[in-house]
C-alpha cells in the first residue's frame, strides 16, 4: 500500500498517516501483549519507518501522539459507562462488556509503554539525475 502512495504523490510530495504500534525494543512478551492488545495492524513484524523506506520514502519524520490516544481510550470508555443501558439495547450485554474489557488492556498496554500512536510523514524523493546527455 505504501508502494502506491509513493507512486500518487508527485515527486518531493509529503504523505502522512497515524498508525498504533508497538512501542520498539520490546521483548517478545510484551510484543505478543501489544499484539494481543491493540488492533490488528499491531500485529505487524515491521517498523513503520522501515517499511515507509522499503517503499522509497525520505525525509521520514514521526511525532508520537500516545497521550493523546491514552485520552481518546478513557473518553470511549467513560461514554461506553454512561450510556450503558442504550448501548446493551443495542448491542446486548456481551458485546458491550467484551468491547469495555479491550479497551481497559489497550489502555494498560498504552500506559505501560507497550502500544503507542504516531504519525508518521514521508517524502516522495525526486527523480534521480539521469546522465548528460551531450549532443
Amino acid at each position: 500500500m505504501l508502494r502506491a502512495c509513493r507512486r500518487l504523490l508527485r515527486p518531493g510530495g509529503r504523505t502522512g498517516f497515524l498508525t498504533i504500534h508497538p512501542a520498539p525494543d520490546l521483548t517478545t512478551a510484551q510484543r505478543r501483549r501489544a499484539s494481543r492488545d491493540g488492533p490488528i495492524a499491531v500485529a505487524t513484524r515491521r517498523p513503520n519507518r522501515r517499511l515507509l523506506v522499503s517503499a522509497g520514502f525520505t525525509d521520514i519524520e514521526q511525532r508520537d501522539f500516545s497521550a493523546a490516544f491514552a485520552a481518546t481510550t478513557r473518553a470511549w470508555m467513560e461514554q461506553w459507562d454512561a450510556h450503558r443501558a442504550d448501548l446493551v439495547a443495542l448491542f446486548g450485554t456481551t458485546v458491550v462488556d467484551d468491547r469495555q474489557r479491550e479497551r481497559e488492556a489497550q489502555l494498560r498496554a498504552i500506559e505501560d509503554g507497550i502500544l503507542c500512536r504516531s504519525l508518521f510523514s514521508a517524502t516522495r524523493p525526486p527523480p534521480a539525475a539521469g546522465p548528460i546527455r551531450r549532443g
